[in-house]
C-alpha cells in the first residue's frame, strides 16, 4: 500500500562545490557480510547538523561485533555504483543497488574467494570522491552476486575478473533509499 502520509517537502539547491568535484568513488571497495551490518543502530545515527556536510545523512554505518571489512582494492575507476529506480504496482519507486568492480587477481585462494562471493549476502562500502563520504549500498536487503565474468579474449582488462553485486531479484523486494552517506564506520567493541 502506498504511504499517503510522504509528501514533498522541499527543492533541492545547486550544490556548487560539487559541480565540478571529482566523479565516481574511490578505487577500493568494502563488503561486509549483511549479518555484521547493524541496520537499527546505523539508521539511528542520523546527522542533525551540517558539521560534517552531511545533514541527514549517516553519522556511522555501524557493524557488530566481530565484523570484518573486506578490501577488494582496485585502480582509478574500477568500482562503478549504479542506481536505478523501479515504480512498484502501487506508483511509489523503490531503488535496485548494483556494484560492478574488477577484481584484479588470478591467484587459487582468491578465485575461493569469489566463489564464496556468490553464496553470500552483503553491504558494499565505497567511499564517494566528490564528498568523501562513505557511500552505502545494500542496506534494505543486502547485495548478491549477480554477474561475474572473465572474458579470455582482448587485453583492455588483462582477463581479471569483472564481478557484479545487485539488489535479489526477489519477488518486489528492493532498496527503500537511493543509498545512504555516511561520515564514518564503525565496528561495536
Amino acid at each position: 500500500m502506498a504511504d499517503c502520509d510522504s509528501i514533498l517537502s522541499k527543492g533541492i539547491e545547486k550544490d556548487c562545490d560539487t559541480i565540478d568535484a571529482a566523479v565516481g568513488v574511490d578505487k577500493d571497495l568494502i563488503l561486509v557480510n549483511y549479518e555484521d551490518f547493524d541496520k537499527s543502530l546505523t539508521f539511528a545515527t542520523r546527522e542533525i547538523t551540517d558539521a560534517n556536510n552531511n545533514i541527514g545523512g549517516l553519522t556511522n554505518i555501524e557493524l557488530k561485533q566481530g565484523a570484518i571489512q573486506h578490501i577488494f582494492e582496485g585502480t582509478d575507476y574500477s568500482v562503478i555504483p549504479n542506481i536505478t529506480s523501479e515504480v512498484k504496482d502501487d506508483g511509489d519507486s523503490v531503488f535496485l543497488h548494483s556494484i560492478a568492480f574488477t577484481v584484479y587477481s588470478k591467484k587459487a585462494e582468491d578465485r575461493k574467494t569469489l566463489e564464496e562471493l556468490g553464496q553470500s549476502r552483503v553491504i558494499a562500502i565505497a567511499v564517494d570522491r566528490s564528498t568523501g563520504l562513505y557511500e552505502l549500498f545494500g542496506a534494505d536487503q543486502g547485495l548478491k552476486l549477480s554477474g561475474l565474468e572473465r572474458a579470455y579474449t582482448g587485453s583492455q582488462n588483462s582477463n581479471f575478473y569483472t564481478v557484479t553485486l545487485a539488489t535479489p531479484d526477489v519477488a518486489v523486494i528492493r532498496e527503500s533509499t537511493i543509498g545512504e552517506l555516511a561520515v564514518g564506520i564503525n565496528t561495536a567493541t
